[in-house]
């Protein structure tokens, strides 16, 4: 539990570099992720798999629907959650987005403070149930 809190703070720290500049130095998910890697509750084979998958298909799109950093941020998530909790997050943060789609014009929104927005509720509502 305490990984998760260190997790969403650095989470929080970088939600706010993506809002301000529209980018974030991914340094700050090194120590999460080697963390992670070490108390993980997803096979790593399968985490590493799918992030080269992904990261594969973003080059070849130019990053038009989702940038490397949204990706780096998902995998380290991944190593702290399992993949029904993963699913959830993925969902509510697309829901967040569209939410604010609609209510900003703007052509593209961050997407690390959705993704931290929807962590916190899985991470809040396991400490408490």
């Amino acid at each position: 539990m305490l990984l998760d809190f260190l997790l969403l703070l650095i989470l929080i720290l970088i939600s706010y570099q993506d809002i301000r500049f529209q980018q974030f130095n991914s340094i700050w998910l090194a120590l999460p992720l080697f963390l992670g890697a070490l108390f993980y509750h997803t096979p790593i084979f399968i985490i590493l798999t799918g992030y080269i998958i992904c990261l594969t298909i973003n080059v070849f799109t130019q990053e038009h629907y989702i940038g490397n950093g949204d990706l780096d941020v998902l995998a380290t998530i991944l190593f702290y959650v399992n993949f029904y909790e993963f699913w959830l997050i993925c969902c509510l943060a697309c829901g967040i987005q569209i939410v604010f789609h609609y209510i900003n014009d703007q052509k593209t929104l961050p997407f690390v403070p959705a993704i931290t927005f929807s962590f916190s509720i899985i991470v809040i509502y396991s400490f408490l149930f």
